[in-house]
């Protein structure tokens, strides 16, 4: 386990660096048999610089990331603003918590996650929510370890097809 790491939020400074760290963990996590089409446009149109820089304006959005030397290891997203797809859940949404692969099961993803749930209770939220891919079994072990329970399916479209998800949501202790 690594403990020469800090974590803090992030700047629009930042920008370049996160766009280019989301697309290696999304490529290295979805792409595990190689690039098609449907990846590289979605890619290449959704995660940019200049839509990095619009989430890092937005009020109602906190991105977080973890360095090590200096470098992005992992990084993670809450969202304030959007709707769960579960009824009756009104809590932020950890919209991103991605660890390089190169730092799996060293306890980053963890201390990540415990900071986003800190932020949470911070601003007086009770519970935190968040999406993972049905079939990406090592995100649903490690929410499952974490307390987190499934709390419905929706549907995460790109290009002409729908991916399923699962709703995970934790209600948050004082």
């Amino acid at each position: 386990m690594i403990t020469d790491f800090i974590i803090r939020r992030a700047e629009t400074s930042d920008a370049l660096c996160i766009a280019m760290f989301k697309i290696q963990v999304w490529l290295d996590t979805y792409a595990a048999g190689g690039v098609n089409n449907e990846y590289a446009e979605y890619l290449a149109s959704e995660i940019t610089k200049e839509k990095t820089e619009t989430i890092l304006r937005n009020p109602n959005k906190k991105i977080f990331l973890v360095e090590r030397d200096s470098c992005l290891i992992a990084c993670s997203q809450l969202d304030y603003d959007t709707s769960c797809p579960v009824k009756d859940i009104t809590d932020p949404e950890l919209s991103v918590l991605y660890v390089s692969r190169h730092f799996h099961r060293q306890g980053i993803g963890y201390k990540l996650l415990l900071h986003a749930e800190n932020e949470v209770r911070k601003n007086n939220g009770s519970g935190l929510w968040l999406t993972a891919y049905y079939q990406n079994q090592n995100a649903l072990n490690f929410y499952h370890r974490r307390n987190y329970l499934v709390a419905g399916k929706c549907f995460f479209e790109m290009g002409e097809n729908q991916y399923e998800n699962w709703v995970f949501y934790k209600k948050l202790g004082v």
